[in-house]
């Protein structure tokens, strides 16, 4: 059986596109190395203004509803802002993904597990997908495994990325989760190079993790056992400690290959700003089944759309974020001074992640301002990321799986 659209991936990003392609009437296949449900390193927050881009309620897996942040400056001097609608939602990526890849199987997607990609074959008049001992054949391909993923190479489209890298683990308080975090996430800023520190309560247990530039990631054991102690915990206390990278996209990546695109955090779709990746996750998927509708009925010759579009839309957001990153961190301490002492400033990123300013608003709002930033932020970000790689090289030099192993090991 040919299929409109093969799918390898079943994350936010690719169940967002088979849902979407699915009750445009396509036949569609999601291939996925895991059974479902599955977990996945992720602190599991949902902004609400990712929510928003969805046809369809998320209450049935969340499991905090947030308005308050609790922030800090290198564990010390903590100070809470609340806000009166809620900000984000936390929920498990275990119970997100099998809740949308649910979604998608009810409008007729077919779905096969433990099919792990191994090799791909395209074709002007289709594509053909081996995955497990089976080929699958389709007219369209969608990679969208995330960030270790292999489907986007394997198509001619492979995504160049900077990557960041996270830890974290989970915790379960004998007495449950404290009222104080009850509706409350928490932030630690400065103790991470190009990154911060978090708590985010769940419904039984917490999420404490530590995320940052690639170079910190040596450290990052060390890190996350001060902050959990910080919070009240012992690190001995630690479940499911996990490494991940975090896969920025770089201007030089390209998401389409003749009949093939890629999606989400397998494209490098991810906030430079905060590392979360869901809201281009779900965005992307969106715009991509646009247009493999119109490539799939004739309306459109190739899948170039998708990535003009993005290019358009999404892509000037993500470029935006990368330079509010660097400018973030040329002076991290300044931010948490204004974040305490300016109601304006927390209005701002309660606004940003409710959905209802982007960092191309604040762009705008700068005019000529920004262009100074923007360069600034280059230079900088130039000069920083030529020492910290020479540094990490001639201190780590070690492959990616090497770093993701050494995470666990206490310091």
């Amino acid at each position: 059986m040919q299929h409109d659209v093969i799918v390898v991936g079943a994350g936010p990003a690719g169940s967002t596109t088979a849902f979407e392609c699915g009750r445009r009437g396509a036949s569609v296949l999601i291939l996925d190395r895991a059974k479902f449900p599955r977990d996945k390193p992720c602190g599991g927050g949902v902004s609400i203004r990712s929510a928003k881009l969805l046809p369809f309620d998320l209450s049935p897996v969340v499991e905090r509803t947030i308005s308050w942040i609790r922030f800090s400056w290198r564990q010390s001097g903590d100070f809470g802002r609340d806000y009166p609608q809620p900000v984000t939602y936390l929920t498990q990526r275990s119970r997100l993904d099998a809740f949308l890849l649910q979604k998608a199987v009810d409008v007729g997607v077919a779905f096969v597990p433990h099919a792990q990609v191994k090799d791909i074959r395209r074709a002007k008049s289709g594509v053909e997908v081996l995955a497990g001992a089976v080929w699958h054949q389709g007219r369209t391909l969608v990679a969208a495994d995330g960030a270790n993923g292999i489907a986007a190479r394997l198509a001619g489209i492979p995504a160049r990325l900077s990557l960041g890298v996270a830890l974290e683990g989970n915790i379960t308080p004998k007495e449950g989760v404290l009222q104080r975090w009850n509706a409350t996430m928490g932030f630690d800023l400065g103790d991470v190079p190009g990154g911060y520190g978090w708590l985010f309560p769940k419904g039984d247990h917490v999420n404490v993790g530590v995320g940052g530039w690639r170079t910190a990631g040596p450290t990052l054991r060390r890190r996350l056992d001060r902050l959990v102690r910080y919070y009240g915990f012992e690190p001995g206390q630690l479940w499911g400690l996990r490494g991940h990278y975090l896969p920025v996209r770089t201007g030089a990546s390209c998401l389409t290959e003749g009949n093939a695109l890629a999606v989400g955090d397998a494209a490098g779709l991810l906030d430079p700003l905060t590392g979360e990746g869901i809201y281009a996750a779900i965005f992307s998927g969106q715009t991509a089944s646009e247009h493999l509708a119109a490539y799939l009925s004739g309306a459109a010759p190739s899948l170039a759309g998708y990535e003009d579009e993005l290019r358009e839309t999404l892509l000037p957001e993500l470029d935006a974020g990368r330079t509010l990153h660097t400018l973030f961190h040329l002076s991290p301490r300044m931010y948490v001074r204004l974040q305490r002492r300016s109601p304006k400033v927390w209005q701002a990123v309660c606004k940003l992640l409710r959905g209802e300013r982007s960092y191309l608003d604040v762009r705008r709002r700068l005019g000529l301002g920004w262009h100074l930033a923007a360069l600034i932020a280059a230079v900088t970000y130039l000069v920083t990321s030529l020492r910290r790689e020479a540094a990490y090289g001639g201190a780590h030099g070690q492959g990616q799986r090497g770093l993701l192993g050494r995470l666990r090991t206490p310091a």
